[in-house]
């Protein structure tokens, strides 16, 4: 088994990746903030902690000393990538540049780019070779990122992953980040986190850019993923509101990274008997 750096795993995905790591066998240590809560790793003797800062060279050092794979997942995401730009270049542009500057050049890099890079999607099913035109500053450090390790002439994997559907109590939007009609594809939390897990000793996988999404059941129009979720927590879907212009949601062609990794595991449908479940649970 391999000792696998995780940046940012104190995050949704980041958390699942570690823990399914773990109990696959690898040796796993956790890159992120110091004021995180690392309480999930207590259960698990081979996961090792390292608070630090992204673009510390001291902390990178330490954390990064004798790996075989590193998976990058630290960013900024929006809407705070979209209310502090100054933030988000630093720790997406910047920590990205630090950690490949940090790491021996043989190490392979599982990077979590986005779908964000290519804006507005054009096509009615999207590729890898659609147009790459971010329309917020997320999608454009993404994009640097992808720029970046393109250059590095290291062992790489890029993920560009849809929005990640994570089963929990939340508020519904207001407005939803889309329009009523346009296409959307999101990935359950647990598939996403499978795909960057099942990357790791694949040979097959180094040298690919691969999208990420939920697959054919995950694939709605707006007003259809908006209708679901609101009728799980008992929302009148009706009053559901909706951007004017389009957001970078599309509908996305997976089917190699479906071949090569195997992890769309959890249709729409499961999804939202997760959510409807968590909302009968809070209100009994």
């Amino acid at each position: 088994m391999s000792i696998v750096l995780v940046t940012g795993g104190a995050g949704n995905v980041g958390r699942q990746v570690v823990v399914k790591l773990a109990q696959g066998g690898h040796d796993v240590r956790v890159f992120d903030l110091p004021d995180l809560d690392y309480s999930f790793t207590n259960a698990h003797t081979n996961i090792e902690v390292f608070p630090g800062d992204i673009c510390e060279k001291s902390d990178l050092a330490r954390a990064s000393d004798g790996i075989d794979w590193a998976v990058h997942l630290a960013a900024i995401m929006p809407p705070m990538s979209e209310e502090n730009n100054e933030l988000a270049s630093r720790i997406n542009i910047e920590g990205t540049r630090s950690i490949l500057k940090a790491l021996n050049p043989a190490i392979p890099i599982i990077f979590a780019s986005s779908v964000a890079t290519y804006g507005v999607p054009t096509a009615g099913i999207v590729d890898i070779d659609h147009p790459q035109k971010p329309i917020d500053f997320y999608g454009e450090t993404k994009l640097q990122n992808e720029k970046d390790i393109l250059a590095d002439s290291r062992p790489f994997v890029l993920l560009r992953i849809s929005g990640v559907s994570v089963p929990a109590l939340l508020e519904i939007p207001r407005p939803w980040f889309i329009t009523a009609n346009q296409r959307i594809e999101f990935v359950h939390l647990a598939d996403a986190a499978q795909a960057v897990v099942n990357c790791v000793g694949n040979e097959a996988v180094p040298g690919k850019i691969l999208q990420i999404a939920g697959g054919q059941t995950w694939q709605l129009i707006g007003q259809e993923y908006s209708r679901a979720i609101c009728e799980a927590f008992d929302f009148p879907p009706e009053s559901a509101t909706f951007q004017e212009q389009p957001g970078w949601t599309g509908w996305y062609d997976t089917n190699e990274s479906q071949r090569l990794l195997q992890y769309q595991n959890h249709a729409f449908e499961d999804f939202i008997d997760q959510l409807r479940a968590l909302y009968q649970e809070a209100i009994s």
